[in-house]
């Protein structure tokens, strides 16, 4: 492994030049990345630990790779021409999510704008650990997170990475004027999201065997997915704080849920919570729902602390930006406690039959009423039943879920609980054992 590390580091001063295998901070690009000796070979090699076909595997199939060809299709032309962008291929709000729109100063020789998301806008600028990330036993996989890759086995770097783009940052917002010119509705789920990737175009991005956990010590699906949410939830209360998200004398609509007003006017059921009338702009909770559903399994008096908040949060929007803005500001203070005990938490057989049973019951409850609630609660049900080794036992009832999430416009919110419970009841279990209690 080290041979091929000095071979990199010859390739790399070859191709670019001494000043530049120097410079240590350079965002290299993926043509850096796509050597026969490194990530480019045509098909996965079985005697490495690592597929080495990584790139073909993200040019061919990883819709990253489309990012930038996305700005140039008619519909981002049309897009653009409603907000008043000359071309979205230059413009900087489109660009910091659909490329790698890095300083030019910090661009390698190699790089490219036109490449679209490539490995370093998730595994991190390369100059520094390219010659080096091979070089185990001798050079850690901690030392070159050190040296400024990013550790996406962790939940928490992960989870940050992707919802910078995937949820929101402070330079990168899919805003209600945005989405009104035709941007899609921005959905995540960290875990779901992340098989669906590793898996895009049926060919895997990275073996999840057991020499890969071995190696990287990888958290497991039910603390990403809870990490996940924490961290979507993070980003929506931070937004409150911002004076930039504005619409003159009106809030950013994207801070709400948007079935808060896009919705059926024949609808006859709405979420009823305490002190918030009918009609009221609901803060986008979905995450917030999800959680609150989760700890009930692992911490009820937390579950009943977030609920209550998240209903404040709600209430405040009815006083304006400045109670909107403190009842968040009590929600966000929460967030870093509760992701500490999910970090220290276990998830064994136990928890993971409790976490499905709470998601399942808060069906019942009626707590995932709108469309936003009920792709959580989807995408939640699907990896539980999966962890808890029973997805192959209801597959027509989640292919319904599925079904029924086709159409937001058609989205009945009792259809959809009554599917839920239909897999409540039949995965009941008499070895099942009572709620875990609190910490």
């Amino acid at each position: 492994m080290q041979a091929r590390s000095w071979i990199l580091a010859l390739a790399l001063v070859a191709v670019t030049g001494p000043a530049a295998a120097q410079k240590a901070a350079d965002h290299l690009g993926v043509a850096s990345c796509a050597s026969g000796v490194c990530h480019g070979v045509a098909k996965p090699l079985e005697t490495t630990s690592v597929l080495q076909n990584e790139y073909v595997t993200w040019s061919h199939f990883d819709p990253h790779s489309r990012g930038y060809r996305t700005l140039r299709t008619d519909a981002s032309t049309e897009m653009a021409r409603r907000l008043g962008i000359d071309a979205p291929e230059r413009d900087p709000m489109c660009l910091s999510c659909h490329a790698e729109n890095v300083e030019p100063a910090a661009r390698g020789p190699r790089f490219q704008l036109d490449d679209g998301v490539g490995c370093e806008a998730c595994h991190g600028t390369a100059g520094a650990w390219i010659a080096s990330h091979d070089d185990a036993p001798a050079i850690s996989h901690d030392d070159n997170i050190a040296a400024g890759l990013t550790g996406l086995e962790r939940a928490a770097s992960r989870a940050a990475t992707c919802a910078a783009c995937h949820v929101n940052s402070a330079d990168r917002h899919a805003s209600h004027p945005l989405m009104a010119a035709g941007h899609p509705r921005l959905v995540f789920e960290l875990d779901t999201y992340s098989e669906l990737w590793r898996t895009s175009g049926g060919r895997e991005h990275f073996r999840r065997d057991d020499d890969y956990r071995r190696r990287k010590d990888e958290s497991g699906s039910i603390a990403i997915w809870l990490t996940g949410l924490v961290e979507d939830a993070r980003r929506t209360l931070e937004m409150t704080q911002s004076d930039e998200l504005s619409q003159g004398v009106l809030p950013e609509f994207s801070l709400f849920n948007c079935y808060s007003c896009h919705r059926s006017m024949k609808l006859r059921r709405w979420r009823e919570l305490p002190g918030v009338a009918p009609g009221s702009l609901r803060v986008n909770d979905s995450a917030l729902v999800m959680l609150a559903a989760a700890l009930d399994a692992i911490d009820v008096a937390r579950a009943a602390r977030l609920r209550e908040a998240t209903a404040g949060l709600h209430r405040a929007v009815a006083h304006g930006m400045p109670a909107l803005r403190a009842a968040a500001g009590l929600l966000f203070s929460e967030l870093p406690g509760l992701q500490r005990e999910l970090t220290a938490r276990s998830f064994g057989p136990t928890v993971r039959k409790e976490l499905l049973r709470s998601v399942l019951a808060a069906a019942e409850r009626g707590e995932y009423p709108d469309y936003a609630a009920a792709e959580q609660a989807v995408m939640a049900v699907t990896m539980l039943l999966a962890e808890t080794g029973r997805a192959g036992e209801f597959g027509p009832q989640v292919d319904a879920l599925f079904a029924d999430l086709r159409d937001d416009e058609r989205y009945d919110a009792q259809r959809f609980s009554r599917i839920l419970a239909r897999i409540g009841h039949a995965r009941a279990e008499p070895q099942d054992v009572p709620a875990v209690s609190p910490r």
